[in-house]
């Protein structure tokens, strides 16, 4: 899809800023109730190592599930949050797997993670299943079908 005249480009299209930058990540920010206790939960329950904490007492960390050898890292950033009065926002995120995702829907069972919606072939290629991390927010992590 092309932008129409007047959004700024040169002669009426936009340029592709994602490929003239080379965007090639993101990293969601999950606001938490205890920053320490949810990056040891993702480190210890789902697998992630912990990147970075930052703050005294902590307010900010980075958890990283990954490496280069097939493709970018997996990274999530969680944010210290007042959780007194309104809830905080509750997000959703997809994690691309590259393979087995049954058998990391069955190695998160035995971890007691929460699933909130069994594996699944979708019709759109995908195999994926949801879990519910302890402050709320929805990881849902599927793999292509064979």
């Amino acid at each position: 899809m092309t932008a129409k005249a007047g959004v700024g480009g040169i002669g009426g299209v936009a340029p592709d800023l994602g490929t003239l930058h080379e965007f090639h990540g993101v990293q969601p920010v999950l606001p938490v109730s205890d920053v320490s206790r949810a990056a040891r939960w993702f480190r210890d329950v789902l697998g992630f190592e912990l990147d970075f904490i930052a703050g005294e007492p902590p307010s900010y960390a980075r958890v990283k599930k990954g490496d280069r050898s097939y493709g970018d890292p997996v990274y999530l950033r969680l944010w210290q949050c007042n959780t007194r009065g309104t809830p905080p926002w509750r997000g959703e995120i997809v994690i691309h797997v590259g393979k087995d995702i049954d058998g990391l829907h069955a190695a998160y069972v035995k971890r007691g993670v929460t699933v909130i919606e069994p594996p699944i072939s979708q019709p759109w290629g995908l195999r994926e299943f949801a879990i519910r991390e302890p402050d709320g927010h929805v990881l849902r992590f599927c793999g292509y079908l064979p």
